[in-house]
């Protein structure tokens, strides 16, 4: 198998190593998006060869997924399908997670009518609520395999000491948030990996700030999600301290003659061989880009000067997006 490509879990499904992240396909809070441009992009993409297109029931409360069904339409046999559930809203604007069986499949069955298919190919477990037994869940997930409504199934945001014994051969990948900026989970990322999954690792460019293009002085409008303080990767200290990484990616990139996202995400897939790079995309030119990644090997010294610079964060230094 090429390195760009690899392996669903334990499954026969073979992926390209860069999946096409659609939450800013929803439109919610992501700057300015244009719809038109991104369905462009996700048509290159499938020219390219991308096989896996990610998304979630609650990426512009439905609004992703009804706009990549329709952009899927037509190429559905030749794609990875990929949605999550267990995020859910209240009609005041409250949030909270629901992990149970009976949600999943009522999610599942929204999903499926908003993405237009009759079948999701990955469907994932968003956020763990904490209470309900996972044993019971992918019991339920197993039955929804034999019924045909899905081919396999993952979990996102979950730490390894959560996860259950094996015994569930739909359980296929794990998804993390993994980059130059944040690299909490990078051990337990190795660890379901060891055990078989897939990683999925979402966050590759952390939010944007691995591309390069914002200096430490940026500040977003109040239609962005990055403006709030809770995407610390953007405020005070963290913001000064991202900004050095930043900087060593782009010196870098300059030395290699690439860009600073191709080096962010080409450290994500040679950090851990085999895992499959989520990259946001918005316009074409960003898609190039992340393509581009999967062609770049990055010399011994240049990872060298990217671990120095990034190192590991310590669990309580996590963020949650």
């Amino acid at each position: 198998m090429s390195s760009d490509r690899t392996r669903l879990g334990q499954s026969s499904q073979v992926i390209a190593r860069v999946g096409f992240g659609c939450e800013q396909l929803g439109g919610y809070e992501w700057g300015a998006v244009d719809p038109t441009e991104i369905a462009t992009a996700i048509e290159l993409a499938l020219d390219a060869g991308v096989t896996l297109f990610d998304t979630a029931d609650c990426y512009g409360r439905g609004q992703s997924e009804r706009r990549l069904g329709q952009i899927l339409a037509q190429h559905r046999a030749h794609v990875v399908l990929a949605t999550k559930f267990g995020v859910r809203f209240s009609n005041s604007g409250s949030v909270w997670y629901d992990s149970s069986p009976g949600w999943a499949e009522q999610a599942l069955d929204e999903s499926l009518a908003r993405l237009q298919t009759d079948v999701i190919d990955l469907l994932q477990m968003h956020y763990w609520d904490g209470v309900t037994p996972l044993e019971e869940l992918f019991t339920r997930l197993e039955q929804l395999r034999e019924r045909g409504k899905i081919r396999w199934y993952g979990v996102s945001n979950l730490p390894p000491a959560n996860m259950p014994p094996a015994g569930y051969p739909g359980l296929v990948s794990s998804s993390l948030e993994l980059s130059l900026l944040e690299r909490t989970h990078e051990r337990a990322a190795r660890q379901l990996a060891a055990a078989g999954l897939t990683l999925l690792a979402y966050g590759t460019l952390g939010q944007g700030l691995l591309s390069a293009k914002y200096p430490a002085s940026v500040r977003f409008g109040a239609g962005d999600r990055r403006a709030r303080p809770s995407y610390r990767n953007f405020h005070g200290e963290r913001l000064m301290r991202n900004s050095q990484i930043v900087d060593a990616v782009r010196r870098q990139a300059e030395r290699l003659g690439v860009s600073a996202s191709q080096v962010a995400i080409g450290w994500v897939l040679q950090t851990l061989p085999g895992s499959v790079a989520l990259v946001g995309i918005k316009t074409t030119a960003q898609l190039r880009e992340a393509l581009g990644a999967l062609q770049l090997e990055l010399p011994r010294e240049t990872l060298a000067a990217l671990d120095a610079a990034s190192g590991a964060r310590d669990e309580a230094d996590a963020v949650r997006t």
